[in-house]
């Protein structure tokens, strides 16, 4: 999303269902700012841990997709999120692992609303941070994998939207997907501010956060649709 980051002697490298994963030192510190809690370092740890898992999650969906269809891939975390290496695919084999990792979220999302709800009714779980964390599991999962299938470009639904575009309208289907994207990304970054202007969240989240990301991806967007219809951008 805001470009990759050189490998350092600090990244945590494992693999997970024998897909190779990398962390760079960078998403634990993101990580850390999505789920601070001032003066409560324990829920901070939980909530990094989440994060963690759900991003994990998320990503491994998209990696296994590309290996059901014989693909090789690898999985980066850094920044707010991370990305797994994939070749491209026909259309509906690239739009399939797009999908993969938004509906792996949500997979997660379901099992972490059961516990929690097996919780609420029979009290399985010990404590008040083991809740705060079920909690915080579902939020991450609702958000992150909900805004990730809006059409913008790179977020999933970016994704599915220039296959789908450039399938149908092979001459200008990529240029229209930008353009979507621009759209969409200008309109939740619009809507952001105003409800920065008003102190008060969007989609639970820092609403200044997302637009910023949501301006940048848009500006992005509208760079890139110049450089494929430059005459009209003159």
């Amino acid at each position: 999303m805001f470009g990759h980051l050189q490998q350092t002697p600090y990244d945590l490298r494992f693999y997970c269902l024998g897909i190779s994963v990398r962390v760079h030192p960078v998403f634990w510190l993101t990580a850390g700012i999505l789920g601070w809690v001032p003066q409560r370092l324990d829920l901070v740890f939980v909530n990094v841990l989440c994060v963690f898992v759900s991003i994990l999650v998320h990503e491994m969906g998209h990696a296994l997709m590309s290996r059901r269809f014989g693909w090789k891939s690898d999985i980066v975390l850094e920044f707010f999120g991370g990305y797994a290496t994939s070749t491209h695919h026909p259309t509906w084999r690239s739009i399939a692992v797009s999908l993969a990792g938004p509906f792996a979220g949500f997979g997660l999302l379901f099992l972490t609303y059961f516990l929690l709800y097996m919780h609420v009714r029979h009290g399985w779980l010990p404590g008040e941070i083991a809740t705060q964390g079920l909690l915080f599991l579902c939020f991450v999962n609702l958000i992150w994998n909900v805004v990730n299938l809006l059409p913008v470009w790179p977020l999933d639904g970016g994704h599915v939207a220039r296959e789908l575009l450039q399938w149908l309208r092979p001459r200008d289907g990529v240029y229209l997907s930008l353009m979507l994207g621009a759209l969409t990304g200008g309109g939740v970054a619009v809507a952001a501010v105003m409800k920065a202007m008003q102190n008060r969240g969007l989609f639970g989240l820092d609403p200044t956060f997302l637009a910023l990301m949501f301006g940048y991806l848009a500006y992005q967007s509208l760079q890139a649709a110049r450089q494929i219809r430059r005459g009209p951008w003159r």
